[in-house]
């Protein structure tokens, strides 16, 4: 189907006076809160209900399948449909499937079953969610400032990480993880009625037909591995990926099991993270070029955070580490989404935005089965020690490696126009 032309924020204009942007960022932002809310929470339920690190990590592998399966597809959906319409319904979808938590806990049912139950859907919801989602933001603001926007919208996610772990703190205690869930539920339907009111198309419009479904996602993969430079960033994040992708429930284990500390402490943790990836963010935003050399600095100087917080059992030293690896991890993953947004033409977007997540999720369903495994038979300190060496060995080897590929990326080779007959209605 055709879409409207673009009609990106003019240049000059400040996006924060951009009411398009700021809808698009608001309902982001509100998302990023409920995200923080749930990944503070459902950790924490989950241990509750079963006091075991291996259905921490069952419960995110299954989460974490659907990207692995549906990623690809969901991209050449974004590249082919109407990414307004594709997040808004899976904004409505995760909303109705998170508020099964509190429902079954008001009824009085068993919520184990349910959190597996839903978190191959919301998996699923999630993987098509992004695929639209990070496509969006060239045609939104202009290609000349995709760094300003993904800073600013880094910005408005850690913001709800601040408030988020803190509130989550105090409705776990309160209210308890169902519902807190709850909470986290009602910020899908706020990112969906943001999204209903952004008058700006999403995507540019097409000069031709969309081509077949399974000659799309050949065309975005054969893009990614003839560019030497994005296949060579998104192997490396991908690396990063399998490693960090369990940070969350390894420093949930570590900070309750291993530390004893209290879940209002965890979320102040977390809060304090999000401040360093403000910090990062703001850094970021005056960068002029994406270099892989400031990422992967960003990525070793995040894991040398997370290394003193392994080996430490000082409440104002783990405050201060986890800001420095705020910092560092927000800084790197700003710098690899504006190379990756700038390096790809906008009607190949969505497939190579989606080929890149893959790369980066597919291994993690095995990655945080093993993280599970590594706590059940280890310690929190242990497994998040090694995930931090494993991250500064990889980015010291990959920075020294990206300095033989070249600096100018090669010139991008749009897809032919399709004639009637190769078109599949």
């Amino acid at each position: 189907m055709s879409t409207p032309a673009s009609t990106a924020a003019p240049a000059g204009r400040n996006l924060l006076r951009d009411r398009d942007f700021l809808l698009f960022a608001g309902g982001q932002g509100a998302s990023a809160l409920g995200d923080a809310l749930s990944k503070t929470a459902l950790p924490l339920l989950v241990l509750a209900l079963t006091g075991s690190g291996l259905h921490m990590g069952l419960i995110a592998m299954l989460t974490a399948l659907p990207m692995m399966l549906f990623g690809v597809p969901a991209g050449a959906w974004a590249d082919r449909f109407d990414r307004r319409r594709m997040m808004l319904w899976s904004d409505v979808g995760r909303a109705v499937l998170v508020a099964a938590v509190p429902v079954a806990a008001l009824l009085d049912l068993p919520m184990l079953p349910v959190l597996y139950a839903i978190a191959v859907p919301v998996g699923v919801l999630y993987a098509v969610f992004e695929a639209a989602c990070l496509s969006c933001v060239p045609s939104l603001v202009g290609r000349d400032r995709i760094g300003e926007a993904n800073s600013l919208l880094s910005i408005g996610n850690a913001l709800g990480y601040i408030a988020g772990p803190a509130l989550a703190g105090v409705l776990v205690t309160g209210i308890g993880g169902a519902g807190t869930l709850g909470v986290d539920a009602v910020t899908f339907a706020v990112s969906a009625v943001s999204l209903m009111l952004i008058r700006r198309p999403l995507q540019t419009a097409r000069d031709h037909p969309p081509a077949p479904m399974r000659r799309q996602v050949l065309e975005g993969f054969r893009f990614v591995a003839g560019h030497r430079l994005l296949r060579a960033a998104l192997l490396y994040w991908a690396a990063i990926t399998f490693f960090t992708a369990p940070i969350i429930i390894c420093a949930t284990y570590f900070i309750r099991e291993d530390l004893g500390w209290s879940p209002g402490v965890l979320g102040s943790i977390i809060a304090v993270y999000a401040v360093g990836a403000i910090a990062g963010a703001v850094l970021a935003s005056r960068i002029k070029e994406a270099s892989v050399a400031v990422m992967c600095a960003g990525t070793v100087l995040g894991s040398v955070g997370l290394l003193v917080l392994s080996g430490t059992a000082s409440l104002p030293l783990a405050l201060g580490v986890v800001l420095l690896a705020g910092g560092g991890e927000s800084l790197s993953a700003i710098l690899y989404s504006t190379l990756r947004a700038r390096l790809t033409p906008d009607e190949l977007l969505g497939r190579v935005t989606t080929s890149a997540q893959v790369a980066a999720f597919s291994l993690k369903p095995l990655s945080v089965l093993v993280a599970g495994i590594a706590l059940e038979a280890t310690s929190g300190a242990l497994t998040l020690t090694v995930i931090a060496i494993s991250c500064i060995t990889i980015s010291v080897a990959f920075g020294v490696y990206s300095r033989r590929l070249p600096t100018a990326a090669p010139e991008l080779i749009l897809p032919p126009t399709l004639t009637p007959q190769e078109v599949v209605r």
